[in-house]
């Protein structure tokens, strides 16, 4: 079993449960504590198990943009050192973290290290004197002069990110999980701030995303045109490719889906 976050995190969260003082003949309350907006797809991990069990109340959600939402102003978008390289790899990094520095004030990059592992990006041994343009470091500064106003959070360990998150969020306001939801998801005409219905099926979207064919500026258009998982099973490749709008991407879909298991 993973162990919880030391007493730094909890002392924190403890010091956010609901008080009320006197001040200059007025009442002053406080939060009654942490929040933190998660997406679906980070309970993969074990960090929303972590958060909650040090005291955090985790809201999981659908989100266009990062992975955890600390405060109004602050979005977090989490890369463990494999996802790290293979982010860079694709390209991936690159489309969130532009994301992020779009629509939040405080973007931050965590990159979280295995805790029984050496908390290092490379071993001392195996760094360059001159490190080429692919290697990791490179790549982070890369990262950072292309988009100055991201910050990088270095966590050894999930009980550490925890007890960052913590201290981040002391004296901040609490997220607000109507607004995260809506950051940028386009509407019918393009624009962006369509609030997610509230009747969505999240798990059922989480699962829709994993599906080959299915990407980031389409799942949309099946969420908003077919009524479940099921339905987009019947339906035949020239529908699927009608829902999508792309018919290369519909036959990924339509192959994976009617594949045998043998």
């Amino acid at each position: 079993p993973l162990p919880l976050p030391s007493s730094l995190a909890r002392q924190r969260i403890e010091e956010s449960r609901e008080t009320s003082t006197r001040k200059g003949g007025g009442s002053l309350t406080m939060r009654t504590s942490l929040e933190v907006i998660v997406d679906m797809r980070e309970f993969m991990s074990a960090l929303p198990c972590v958060l909650h069990a040090a005291g955090f109340k985790v809201r999981p959600t659908t989100l266009e943009v990062g992975d955890y939402i600390l405060t109004p102003e602050m979005c977090v978008e989490r890369k463990a050192i494999p996802d790290l390289i293979q982010s860079f790899a694709s390209g991936r990094l690159i489309t969130q973290v532009e994301a992020m520095c779009k629509y939040y004030k405080t973007p931050v990059l965590l990159i979280e290290f295995d805790g029984a592992k050496a908390f290092a990006l490379n071993a001392e041994g195996d760094l360059p004197r001159y490190p080429n343009q692919n290697h990791i470091i490179t790549k982070l500064v890369m990262l950072i002069h292309r988009f100055p106003k991201l910050r990088l959070i270095w966590s050894r360990s999930m009980q550490m990110t925890a007890e960052i998150f913590a201290a981040l969020k002391a004296v901040e306001d609490e997220p607000v999980l109507e607004v995260a939801q809506r950051i940028g998801v386009p509407d019918a005409d393009g624009a962006t701030g369509k609030l997610i219905a509230d009747n969505v099926n999240d798990a059922a979207v989480d699962l829709l995303r994993r599906l080959p064919g299915i990407t980031d500026n389409n799942y949309r258009r099946v969420v908003a045109k077919v009524e479940s998982v099921e339905k987009l099973c019947e339906l035949t490749e020239e529908q699927i490719a009608e829902v999508l709008g792309d018919a290369r991407q519909a036959k990924t879909l339509h192959t994976f889906l009617h594949a045998p298991f043998p």
